[in-house]
């Protein structure tokens, strides 16, 4: 205790913030300063969209998997689907693009993890498979009549 009690100062002492010296600012000339880059104007997405783009996304990664696996179906089934949801879309301020980017994400992104048909490519599937079926009945009650 004594110890403890005896260590208490210069434990109070490092617990203090240490003064520091204060950096010397030099001051920019008017001709040195960066011009503010503008940024793009690119709206913003709809709360609405969101499950749109994630259902989108699964399809393209359900349509390289079934690219993968099942190379000798041809039109590819998921392929035809996401055609045929965009068609029902029609031209909606941009919705279409960012639906065909979130396909292609989807897409790319198992193409990069899968390169042959394995028992974990086949068990993704399987699960995409569920997720689709579950965003579409989602999808279906909010959005369908």
């Amino acid at each position: 205790m004594a110890l403890v009690l005896s260590l208490l100062p210069a434990l109070e002492a490092l617990a203090q913030p240490a003064a520091q010296p204060r950096p010397i600012r030099r001051k920019r000339p008017a001709a040195e300063a960066p011009a503010p880059v503008p940024k793009p104007a690119i709206a913003p997405p709809n709360a609405q969209e969101a499950p749109l783009t994630q259902f989108s996304e699964v399809i393209g990664a359900l349509a390289f998997l079934a690219d993968l696996c099942a190379p000798d179906t041809w039109p590819n089934p998921w392929q035809r689907r996401m055609e045929a949801f965009l068609e029902a879309e029609g031209d909606n301020s941009g919705l279409r693009e960012r639906l065909t980017g979130a396909y292609n994400q989807g897409f790319s992104e198992y193409s990069t993890s899968y390169r042959q048909c394995t028992p974990a490519a086949r068990a993704a599937r399987a699960m995409l498979t569920r997720d689709a079926a579950r965003l579409a009945r989602e999808l279906d009650r909010r959005f369908g009549s």
